[in-house]
């Protein structure tokens, strides 16, 4: 089973995670992003995967970031069920319409431009037609109860404690005789937050996919967050201002209605006129009204008390322009609008009217992504820049943190600590220093291994195991069909991509795998230089040294006047310089040369999988070589030398060659004084224009390359056991590191 993260991942918004298990792909959530330029672009690229390929749809909750690109999916072709609380589903019938009208207009409008300057037009990501047939495809369901919606594949969803109709979802997946079960918080709610209940805790999991939008944080509490809501209010009143409430219209806009009511039946603020200037907000309160048996204790006993919290005396709800117009004239009164991070809708055209005015307050009450002109403001900018017009900021800028529907940490570690059994975390949606930091606090904290998975990452899930396999972008579809063997790229510690090809022996069909050892060919060189480094570091001799003062014999005519530093140097005659390499280090170590490798580079480095074999013998887990003639594959065990020496007969996987590099530049085999030396004959310019050292190694039947970039700490390595593939396989794995 794999599962990727497509969205949220070191980033809040875009959740998207596609999980493929079997014959069968699932999404959790479809969500569009938000925050800078480079984020925001991918809700118009293409999907990282076929929607025609998705057979189900499971969705958390309403929220733009997590729904907002459903209708996309539709429109390139997705047909399949989309599963959501009964909730969701109705919130959705005002969401997804609205989002698609905000995606026609922003288009038309950057049309007129386009077509002033003839250049060709946009397309909107979606329209309402779209939105209207993703809405046919809902299929609602009911907390707490178990559904199977695949063959193999069964889900459950409990109430988050975020919005209405949020909820945690638990799967269950069926394959190859073994049943994993994920979670996926979605986005949880905080502890006695107003009208919905709070969070469910549950027990069991093999993997939790959680978020950390505040897993850094601590929220204010309630009491305190209402007092400093009725201080702020006061504030600005007594100043004769507005106090403009950027708000999310589902969720945020009722909670403050709810704490606003409360504020006045206790007369902690006067008398007041509440603007809710949001369409959507007064679509969402109406859907708020007809799911109250979703509501918590606290709310379903203020409505049989008859006392509201989204109808009191001085609360306006406004639909039209006309009317959202009036208000900038207007002083005095509380502006509730959308949307919630400034970056859109009608709050833009109120901070546009009032932020340069000092008798002004603005409430933050939500999350501020980065990028986002809410974060500018919150960061304490001096002039924003609102429909091309620079403002001056002379308003007071509040938050309250305490309204988010989001856990605190201390609510997202106690929700965490319930389960028993967890083999990993995984940790998303949050900013990247957040989600890094709340990995380390669930680890101190709780004992549980956790993991930030970078955007578009994939993981290879077993009951027990887990395997990081790279990342979308780089896939099967770019490997050359006869390629056989294993592909590994590394960034930092991080593996970011692993792939196995083809067979290791045709004859008996099995198959290459991250564990096969491949034979090197010439690429054993690399260890050969690396036995001269070592004796140059002991003082046996210098790279400047003449061959000839190292052998007792001296050497042959042709090799007279070349140094220890040109017999490894790239060029003519290779295999026979690098014998006589091999023959110095014989001579200056005591001991064979196979064995001085194996005890000063192999052992020392932990390559356990690594060594040298004999003619016609292979160690168990190697992979057969293969040439490709006119009459097909032919097996070629042979094409080896009689013994492992200086210029091949060494065998190794991936994983070891990644453990010689890390060794080899972490100093645990040669002096820094003596590496450059080392790595002088493999050095190159990558494309990055940074140095790159690059090894590689062929014979029949036998292709391979590695090479590391230590500036960006990345690392390739591809072995193969055979002729076709390896130099292109290369090239596009380089290629793809340089547009990362």
């Amino acid at each position: 089973m794999q599962l990727e993260f497509l969205g949220a991942a070191e980033t809040v918004s875009g959740s998207c995670f596609l999980l493929r298990f079997g014959m069968y792909q699932v999404l959790v959530d479809c969500g569009m992003f938000h925050g800078p330029k480079e984020l925001k672009e991918r809700n118009y690229g293409s999907f990282p995967f076929n929607p025609l390929e998705i057979d189900a749809v499971i969705l958390t909750h309403a929220h733009i970031d997590h729904s907002g690109l459903l209708p996309k999916l539709v429109k390139h072709g997705f047909r399949g069920p989309i599963y959501a609380t009964e909730a969701t589903v109705d919130l959705c019938t005002i969401m997804l319409p609205d989002s698609a009208h905000i995606q026609e207009a922003e288009v038309e409008r950057k049309n007129r431009r386009l077509s002033r300057q003839g250049k060709p037009l946009l397309e909107p990501i979606y329209t309402r037609a779209h939105a209207d047939q993703t809405l046919e495809q809902f299929r609602p369901m009911v907390y707490d109860e178990v559904v199977e919606i695949l063959p193999g594949l069964a889900i459950r969803m409990r109430d988050a404690g975020h919005i209405l109709g949020a909820a945690i979802v638990e799967v269950w997946v069926e394959e190859e005789d073994s049943r994993i079960k994920l979670v996926f918080s979605g986005d949880i709610g905080n502890l006695d937050q107003p009208i919905v209940q709070d969070p469910t805790f549950l027990k069991d999991a093999d993997y939790v996919i959680v978020e950390s939008t505040y897993g850094t944080r601590l929220h204010q509490n309630r009491d305190n967050r209402r007092a400093r809501l009725g201080e702020v209010v006061r504030e600005t009143m007594a100043e004769g201002g507005n106090l403009l409430v950027p708000a999310f219209a589902l969720g945020r806009t009722q909670d403050l209605l709810h704490e606003l009511r409360n504020l006045l039946d206790a007369g902690e603020i006067p008398p007041i006129r509440v603007y809710v200037d949001s369409p959507l907000a007064v679509s969402a309160t109406e859907i708020f009204r007809k799911h109250r048996s979703f509501f918590d204790f606290e709310t379903r006993t203020m409505l049989e008390e008859g006392r509201s919290p989204f109808e009191f005396a001085g609360l306006h709800y406004v639909q039209s322009v006309e009317e959202s117009k009036r208000l900038n004239t207007m002083t005095g009164a509380i502006i509730i609008s959308a949307s919630g991070m400034c970056d859109a809708g009608r709050i833009k055209h109120h901070l546009r009217h009032n932020l340069w005015r000092p008798q002004t307050g603005v409430l933050l009450i939500g999350y501020q992504a980065e990028g986002t002109l809410g974060r500018q403001l919150q960061d304490g900018a001096e002039t924003v820049r609102i429909h091309g017009e620079q403002v001056k900021v002379k308003a007071k800028i509040h938050t309250i943190t305490g309204f988010s529907a989001h856990g605190d940490q201390d609510a997202l570690l106690r929700w965490l600590g319930e389960f028993d059994g967890v083999k990993r975390v995984f940790v998303v949606h949050g900013e990247k220093q957040a989600a890094h930091e709340f990995a380390h606090e669930i680890t101190d904290r709780l004992g549980l291994k956790t993991i930030v998975p970078r955007l578009d990452e994939v993981f290879e899930l077993t009951p027990n195991t887990v395997e990081r396999l790279g990342v979308v972008g780089f896939s099967e579809a770019q490997i050359d069909p006869d390629f056989a063997g294993v592909i590994k790229v590394w960034e930092g510690r991080d593996q970011i991509f692993s792939g196995a090809y083809g067979l290791a022996s045709r004859r008996f069909g099995v198959p290459n795998s991250s564990e096969t050892r491949f034979a090197m060919g010439s690429g054993s060189r690399i260890f050969t230089a690396a036995a001269a480094a070592i004796l140059a570091d002991a003082g046996k001799f210098t790279f400047n040294t003449p061959a000839a003062r190292c052998l007792p014999e001296g050497v042959p005519p042709w090799a007279e006047g070349l140094t220890i530093a040109g017999l490894l140097a790239e060029g003519e005659d290779l295999e026979r310089r690098y014998e006589l390499v091999g023959a110095i280090v014989q001579a200056h170590s005591g001991e064979s040369f196979v064995r001085f490798v194996e005890g000063h580079i192999f052992e020392p480095a932990a390559m356990e999988s690594t060594g040298y074999y004999a003619l016609n013998r292979l160690p168990s887990g190697t992979a057969t070589g293969y040439i490709c003639t006119d009459e097909g594959w032919v097996e070629n065990i042979f094409a080896v030398p009689p013994h492992g020496g200086p210029t091949g007969g060494a065998y190794t996987t991936a994983e070891d060659l990644h453990r010689f590099w890390q060794a080899l530049l972490g100093g645990k085999l040669v002096s820094e004084a003596v590496l450059p030396e080392l790595l002088r004959p493999f050095g190159c310019q990558a494309a990055s224009r940074l140095t790159a050292y690059t090894v590689w190694g062929s014979a029949p039947g036998v292709s391979m390359v590695t090479t590391v970039i230590p500036a960006l700490e990345q690392e390739v390595t591809i072995l193969s056991n055979g002729e076709v593939g390896t130099d292109g396989v290369y090239h596009t794995v380089m290629d793809f590191l340089n547009k990362r």
